[in-house]
């Protein structure tokens, strides 16, 4: 049976939240003059899932209860993931309540029996990884789409057009954004909604930041590699899983041999062996990985399909978030969450000065190539018994194939790290990504994917901004959760350009040094964007008026708000943030925990 959406408005939410804040806890404030710093104190007993449950189906009144936790995270990626698993294992039981200490809202929906799955674990992809291709480019969701030409000139009766010479003579369908110039967009920038985020299909490459990567970061580097080992740990990084595969070593020994000064490793990936190695699988690294066991710890409590709408400002006291509004999708109900700590792991939009500015994206060029033969050739007439083992097994299941290639045969997986000669991150490699894939035109075990990363200059200019977000007022533009559009602002500079241009070279030579290119496929640079490496739109620093957040990734002016994700990132990187931004985030978790146990 139907029922009626519950609604909420900026106003009811500030009056339930005071109605919460008398009836369930108290609020202790200590701000000295001018300062915001407060938190929230003695919590009472926290409502159980099923009390949340019930209400959800009871009347307006009780719905719209607000629903208490000690923790809420937006966001269900690695980052929000390590938060909730760093508070759940280090905090002190006794300063978390029994349910529902750790709340976490995710707008997209769980699409894997497993929460927070890579998808690519799937045998399916395994066996052939350019079928994984559709499933990036359906998760994928473009950010800032500008308007099309809908002038149609052919079209020809009385078949409705757009009004000419008006300010409706245009479009605005599909989350399509009438303020975003194209010279300015990352036209490529996407967003994953679903539980996992963009880890239910990432590469899972978690590279080393070189330390001009890292020129910018208000945590000290000893510090920092420090929780780079942890991050490691958590998200179960391995640079051997691939070592034994013949494309990889063969494609490693030409590049070592080609390019002996470059320091040419295998990639470091979230990815383990599958428990027989022999069935030539392997499980991908997720969102799940980061959290372990705490999935099923009772104090955990995951809402997927839900829209934070709103963070609510204590109306008493600026510096403290009083509460969150979200919007249960399914049933367009709205909600509101009353917590202690606020983690947004998703994105943030708020009014620190640097928000949304400083943003750097990553420039990329992309090649593929077919392997020489001479290669492959030397892979038939190999004398390493192993490998001839394996030949000959292959050749007696299948007699007609022409490659030395067992079909199970994991593929390459190499990188040339970032280095002050070569400002760039190099992965030579195959994989699946939106684009690339290479479809009949060619045998899969004898193409090479090039992927070269650039970096970009710190622009304070360099931004992305949104349309209305003002409390009482709907946005103006909206994308298709209803979420204020986001529009950037972003060019490159001339030296971003001239870095661009020798990494483009450098690319040509390495994909020369192992055969021609796959046509079709020849060097580009991609659409800006692509790379999907943003960072700096809530970076973190030691100056309030030039970074969003503290080192610890506290908002500043803010006592109980934390932002977590590559966007706190400061630097201009070349190489993938995911596992810096764990890093971050498990300092940050410390803060938050050391702020519980207050």
């Amino acid at each position: 049976m139907d029922t009626e959406s519950i609604r909420i408005s900026h106003a009811e939410a500030l009056d339930l939240l005071r109605d919460a804040e008398s009836n369930v806890h108290s609020f202790d404030a200590r701000a000295a003059s001018g300062s915001h710093e407060a938190r929230f104190t003695g919590f009472g007993s926290p409502r159980s899932v099923e009390a949340q449950d019930a209400a959800t189906s009871r009347s307006c009144n009780n719905t719209q209860r607000p629903i208490q936790c000690d923790v809420f995270i937006a966001g269900s990626g690695p980052i929000g993931c390590t938060y909730a698993r760093e508070i759940l294992e280090k905090c002190d039981p006794s300063f978390l309540r029994p349910r529902n200490a750790v709340y976490m809202a995710e707008i997209g929906a769980q699409e894997s029996p497993i929460v927070g799955a890579h998808l690519k674990n799937a045998v399916k992809y395994q066996k052939d990884i350019d079928s994984f291709v559709h499933v990036i480019q359906g998760a994928l969701q473009p950010v800032s789409v500008p308007l099309s030409d809908t002038h149609q000139s052919t079209l020809g009766g009385n078949s409705w057009t757009p009004p000419l010479n008006s300010k409706q003579n245009q479009l605005v369908i599909c989350g399509q954004n009438p303020q975003q110039a194209r010279g300015t967009n990352l036209g490529a920038t996407a967003v994953t909604r679903a539980v996992g985020g963009m880890a239910t299909h990432w590469t899972c490459a978690c590279p080393t930041p070189h330390s001009e990567e890292t020129n910018e970061s208000p945590v000290d580097r000893n510090e920092l590699d420090s929780l780079l080992v942890r991050a490691r740990e958590l998200v179960k990084v391995d640079s051997t899983v691939f070592d034994e595969s013949i494309r990889h070593t063969v494609v490693k020994d030409i590049l070592t041999d080609s390019f002996p000064n470059r320091n040419v490793r295998s990639i470091p990936l979230a990815v383990q062996r599958h428990a027989k190695s022999s069935s030539g699988f392997v499980t991908w690294s997720g969102s799940n990985t980061v959290l372990g066991e705490t999935v099923n710890d009772s104090r955990f409590t995951l809402a997927s399909e839900h829209r934070v709408t709103q963070l609510i400002v204590h109306p008493s006291f600026p510096g403290a978030v009083a509460g969150v509004l979200m919007r249960d999708l399914k049933t367009n109900s709205d909600y509101l969450v009353n917590a202690r700590v606020y983690i947004i792991a998703c994105g943030a939009r708020y009014s620190p000065p640097s928000l949304g500015r400083y943003l750097t994206e990553q420039s990329m060029a992309f090649c593929q190539i077919v392997l020489s033969k001479k290669y492959i050739q030397s892979i038939e007439n190999t004398n390493n018994p192993i490998w001839q083992n394996l030949i000959k097994q292959h050749r007696a299941k299948h007699p007609l194939d022409p490659l030395p290639i067992p079909f199970r045969d994991l593929d390459p997986q190499i990188m040339i790290p970032y280095s002050r000669e070569f400002p760039w991150h190099a992965q030579i490699h195959r994989d699946a990504f939106s684009y690339g894939d290479v479809g009949p035109r060619s045998d899969p075990r004898v193409v090479v994917d090039l992927r070269f990363f650039g970096k970009g200059d710190i622009i304070p200019e360099n931004r992305v901004d949104f349309s209305n977000t003002e409390p009482n007022k709907r946005p103006e533009h909206t994308d298709l959760y209803g979420m204020p559009q986001a529009t950037f602002h972003v060019v490159r500079s001339e030296a971003d350009r001239d870095r661009d241009q020798k990494m483009m070279n450098d690319m040509t030579t390495v994909a020369n040094s192992l055969g021609g290119y796959l046509p079709g496929s020849e060097p580009q640079f991609m659409e800006p964007g692509l790379a999907m490496h943003i960072t700096g739109t809530t970076r973190i620093g030691n100056n309030r008026n030039t970074s969003v957040a503290n080192a610890c990734s506290k908002v500043w002016g803010f006592s109980n708000l934390w932002v977590g994700g590559n966007n706190v990132i400061p630097d201009s990187t070349a190489s993938n943030p995911t596992l810096t931004s764990m890093a971050y985030a498990l300092k940050g978790a410390a803060d938050v925990i050391q702020c519980l146990q207050c």
